[in-house]
């Protein structure tokens, strides 16, 4: 049985180290949907006094009444009348405790808010006023990443200034999902991740005797499968108008990336497709993204779906739906997916690369240490054609420029002249200019030896990526 705890152990640390000060906690643990949270937080209870409530999508006095159960059972009390407020329910529980730790966690913290708009403050008032003199561990965890942000984190919310410590739990990189996915060769690794993402559940899917093929057959193109309904099930429980967000989200994976472009594609009103993509940025299923040293406002602004899972399904599954429920896997697979999955590979490498080099520069391994670093693309003012930079790093007028190749055959020299061409159009005055080359299949001998004779051209090839 593969363990279910990997790749937490810092954030497990980090709590354990918050748990062992004599003093009151307010944790807050947000991050999207299935990302791990539930995990850690179970993980990190398992040895401790703790009463954990998981929110429901109810109304205010039957979540009340439910957490007033939940906390008379800890304590052994029997029949006794619901709490009238939550400012009662705690005050019992840190009256109870007498200085004594306890481990409180409200998961789904953003249901109760919306149903009692007034618990903000209720909650202030009682940190400022009892609970702060105490020694509860309060941990309020949600999935609504923009609320979370926004209400409990926010310079306007109620509890801004009480919290001691906060994580946004992200879904693990490359390095990490490579844990759940012993026994593949590098490229495999890299392929699943392309299809699975970095979601630890999703990860989990995946049967390591099967080869890449039957494990995206099993996984996707089967009815019957956890994933085949996954992103529809998750779209449901975020939003009341499942289908307009659906299709936003198709648009995007069919290539209309940009506000105008998404908003015709779906025939609706632009104002309102912003609005969709505000939400489903909001929930981690899309990001923005403007071309690098370019203001947020950029009118060159593009949108693309961050969750690698969410990005495969809606480009393989979601237009094949028909297909694969009359029996026809194998054809989608080999006539939709495989010959196309190189090319869905390409931009799922850069993202790999640019994991790779932020872990080389945070170890201080690069001739610069970059501050910024992100895609370019732009109008080349000579052939006004576009060109398109996969990996701009600075520090300063320092630069790194990198090249990603997803391909079966070797890089070679006409990828790094190309590539010193749209640097000079991206940017001319530069003081130290780096160039690095990401290939999937290694470099020819012309590039190598001239990585050799100058040192301003780094090579990354699989291996070194996957295993340094």
């Amino acid at each position: 049985m593969r363990e279910v705890f990997i790749g937490r152990e810092k954030e497990l640390s980090d709590l354990n180290e918050l748990y062992s000060q004599d003093k009151f906690q307010l944790f807050v643990l947000y991050g999207r949907r299935r990302v791990g949270k539930t995990t850690l937080l179970n993980e990190f209870c398992k040895d401790k006094d703790t009463i954990f409530y998981s929110a429901e999508q109810s109304n205010n006095k039957l979540n009340l009444e439910k957490f007033s159960s939940l906390v008379f059972n800890f304590y052994g009390e029997n029949n006794l009348e619901p709490f009238s407020s939550w400012t009662n329910a705690l005050s019992y529980i840190d009256d109870r405790q007498k200085g004594k730790k306890l481990v409180l966690v409200i998961d789904e913290f953003p249901y109760l808010v919306k149903k009692n708009k007034a618990l903000l403050s209720e909650l202030q008032h009682l940190i400022d006023h009892k609970l702060t003199n105490g020694n509860l561990f309060m941990i309020l965890c949600g999935s609504y990443m923009g609320f979370m942000e926004k209400e409990v984190l926010g310079s306007k919310s109620p509890l801004f200034g009480r919290r001691t410590a906060q994580l946004h739990m992200k879904p693990f990189n490359y390095q990490t999902s490579s844990k759940f996915l012993e026994g593949f060769s590098d490229t495999e690794k890299l392929e699943l991740y392309g299809a699975f993402g970095g979601t630890p559940l999703y990860l989990q899917q995946i049967n390591a005797d099967e080869s890449f093929e039957e494990n995206i057959k099993k996984s996707y193109l089967k009815v019957t499968s956890y994933l085949y309904e996954e992103t529809l099930l998750l779209l449901r429980q975020e939003v009341q108008d499942p289908g307009a967000y659906s299709a936003i989200i198709e648009a995007i994976a069919s290539g209309h990336t940009k506000a105008n472009e998404i908003s015709t594609k779906i025939g609706e009103d632009s104002a309102k497709c912003l609005k969709y993509i505000k939400t489903l940025c909001e929930l981690g299923i899309l990001h923005k993204e403007t071309p690098f040293g370019e203001k947020e406002s950029s009118r060159k602004t593009i949108y693309g779906i961050s969750d690698f899972m969410f990005r495969f399904w809606y480009r393989y599954v979601f237009a094949n739906r028909t297909l694969i429920e009359t029996g026809a896997q194998q054809a989608v697979w080999a006539k939709r997916i495989e010959p196309d999955y190189n090319t869905y590979m390409g931009l799922i490498f850069e993202k790999v690369c640019t994991d790779y080099l932020c872990v080389k520069n945070a170890n201080g391994e690069l001739p610069i240490l970059f501050t910024s670093v992100g895609r370019w693309w732009g109008t080349n003012p000579v052939t006004h054609g576009q060109e398109e930079i996969d990996l701009v790093a600075n520090d300063g007028k320092d630069y790194i420029f990198g090249e990603c190749k997803w391909r079966n055959e070797k890089l070679d020299l006409s990828v790094l002249r190309e590539l010193k061409e749209k640097a000079d159009i991206f940017c001319k005055n530069r003081s130290n200019t780096y160039y690095a080359l990401f290939s999937k299949s290694g470099f020819t001998e012309a590039v190598i030896n001239e990585a050799k004779s100058d040192r301003n051209i780094m090579l990354f090839d699989l291996n070194e990526i996957m295993n340094f």
